[in-house]
């Protein structure tokens, strides 16, 4: 399964940290090499289940909850040169199957000081560079406790094993950049989206952990497992992704993403498929002036998995979803608000299998700085949705769900 790709990682790691003799000991194991993002507080929701508990609700809280919910992220940098350095980072969510694990492990290689073309790259666990939201400590979140539904579903199917360079320069005195990358352990990305659907939670993807799918119909049961390995390499094959970034103006950041895991779809291991997944995705960052944010993506794809039935994949879709979000920070603190609009169409054996689904999320994120690093954040998120598959739940398809929370949230 992973075996192969983690192995790497960690050879790469344990070079990494035995190529520079200088490296002292007392300087790995300083204070300043952790970091990491605490973050605790009540939620309450309504509406239908939540797909955390097996059904097809869209929030990680639903069915008139209250509870209290918490998440860690502790990361290890090392520095062993000037140029080579690697990061370890676990996480602990209260809500994950696998309360604690192994969230990235990479060796790192930063641009040459005073290079005209900056040359940089990684190698190991990690998530690929497809978040605008997660550019907060240890990948977490900056502006609200719930990204989008597309930064949500890159959370927890989008976790790869593999090899990234990036090369930064500029052109007219404009930034550019090029990112390419091979990997492997994401062969079953496309299982909760087609199963499940969409959904807009804090969770994320792990080594070893795992994701519960709701039911699986009739014509996969004994086949796909109930519960789908985010992290996982099925059919031994490489996946790559693709990233072009251009910076028109100082306020102005524009991305092109574009993805693709190059799995077999035939190939099934201990109830994992392999599904060939792939994605384009654009983004963009505006910011007006020194307290305004604009954050913008939107993403296009597909999945499928199975061996083809007269010429059709017992499971295949078309995915989109897209959001806009502004945020402004105020004298009594900083105000955030998003505005989702997601949507799958099945394509193949619907009478059988319907996976097709509609919907729209609002979010709106208030928080309160109270000392350096830490905050009080407050938000509310209510999403509608339609899909004709919770007709086999006993369920209408037209659904509605809030869901509020309040946490402190701290970095160190």
């Amino acid at each position: 399964m992973m075996r192969s790709s983690v192995l790497t990682a960690a050879s790469l790691l344990a070079l990494a940290g035995a190529a520079p003799r200088a490296a002292r000991a007392a300087d790995l194991l300083s204070r300043d090499a952790f970091s990491g993002v605490i973050i605790a507080g009540p939620s309450m929701g309504s509406g239908e289940a939540s797909w955390l508990k097996g059904g097809l609700g869209k929030l990680q809280t639903g069915g008139d909850q209250v509870r209290v919910e918490g998440s860690a992220i502790m990361a290890w940098r090392g520095s062993f040169s000037e140029r080579i350095g690697a990061l370890v980072s676990a996480d602990a969510q209260s809500l994950a199957n696998r309360a604690v694990g192994l969230d990235e492990a990479y060796v790192t290689l930063r641009p040459a000081p005073g290079a005209a073309l900056g040359l940089s790259g990684r190698a190991g666990l990690f998530f690929p560079p497809a978040s605008l939201e997660h550019d907060g400590t240890e990948w977490s979140l900056a502006r609200s406790l719930t990204p989008s539904a597309i930064d949500s579903w890159i959370a927890e199917e989008v976790k790869v094993a593999g090899a990234e360079v990036t090369l930064r320069g500029a052109v007219a005195g404009h930034p550019i950049g090029a990112t390419v990358a091979a990997f492997q352990g994401n062969d079953t990305s496309g299982a909760l989206l087609t199963f499940r659907g969409w959904a807009l939670h804090d969770l994320r993807a792990n080594l070893g952990g795992t994701f519960k799918l709701p039911t699986v119909p009739a014509m996969f049961s004994g086949k796909q497992a109930q519960a789908t390995r985010p992290v996982d390499e099925v059919d031994g094959r490489w996946g790559g992704y693709v990233r072009l970034d251009y910076a028109p103006s100082q306020t102005l950041a524009l991305s092109l993403f574009g993805y693709d895991n190059n799995g077999d779809r035939t190939t099934v291991t201990n109830g994992q498929y392999a599904w060939r997944t792939r994605f384009a995705q654009v983004a963009a960052r505006w910011t007006p002036d020194a307290n305004t944010e604009v954050l913008v993506q939107a993403m296009t794809g597909e999945t499928a998995m199975g061996v083809a039935v007269n010429g059709r994949e017992p499971a295949d879709v078309g995915f989109a979803a897209a959001y806009g979000l502004v945020s402004r920070t105020l004298k009594t603190g900083t105000a955030t608000v998003r505005l989702d609009q997601f949507s799958v169409s099945d394509r193949t054996f619907k009478a059988l299998d319907n996976n097709a689904e509609h919907g729209w999320a609002a979010t709106a994120a208030w928080s309160l700085a109270v000392r350096e690093g830490s905050e009080i954040v407050l938000e509310a998120i209510a999403v509608h949705s339609v899909r004709q598959d919770r007709s086999r739940f006993g369920e209408a398809a037209r659904q509605d769900s809030v869901r509020g929370r309040a946490a402190f949230r701290t970095s160190f």
